[in-house]
């Protein structure tokens, strides 16, 4: 029986993305443990719900991390930032458009931290001539999330590889939806 938080982390974030009011029980099971299990990690579902939030944060500041290298070239840069798609897809799905689903408002604030981060990444990518600069880079930034939440969630649900998100999303986001 697996009791690794961060595993039950994964998989919990995974059953609420399909129904925000799944039980205890119901994200005991998915994630392969008695519900005494995930009360015992986790003895509430607000205790549950914000280690989700700070697990998909951490996730994401890392990511951010691995992505803001001054001196890497910005193809290097997006590739990095897409790569980590999981994870932005998680914060735009759970805590920066519904800080409220979780019960978490105090996120907030870091979401809207990472959120900035990327809107200088999405900056930097418009001055070096990758992205357009006729769209201003919080609305570039805002469809990458959407593009991560979609993937995502396809993903999940089995009409998309969790390896094809980062070339569709990067395709998206380069070229357009035109043929």
């Amino acid at each position: 029986m697996r009791t690794d938080a961060t595993l039950v982390l994964d998989s919990a974030i995974a059953v609420l993305a399909k129904d925000r009011g799944a039980s205890m029980q119901a994200i005991a099971a998915r994630a392969g443990i008695s519900r005494a299990t995930l009360v015992r990690l986790f003895p509430t579902r607000q205790h549950l719900l914000e280690a989700m939030a700070g697990k998909i944060l951490d996730d994401c500041e890392q990511a951010l991390s691995r992505a803001e290298v001054e001196t890497a070239p910005m193809e290097q840069v997006l590739a990095a930032l897409v790569s980590d798609y999981a994870s932005f897809a998680q914060l735009w799905n759970f805590v920066y458009v519904e800080p409220d689903v979780l019960g978490v408002p105090e996120a907030s604030a870091r979401a809207d931290a990472v959120f900035d981060r990327t809107v200088s990444i999405v900056e930097r990518g418009q001055t070096s001539g990758l992205l357009r600069k006729d769209m201003p880079a919080t609305w570039l930034a805002s469809t990458y999330c959407g593009l991560a939440e979609t993937a995502w969630e396809l993903a999940l649900e089995g009409h998309m590889g969790p390896r094809q998100a980062p070339d569709f999303i990067t395709t998206i986001l380069l070229h357009g939806a035109a043929g």
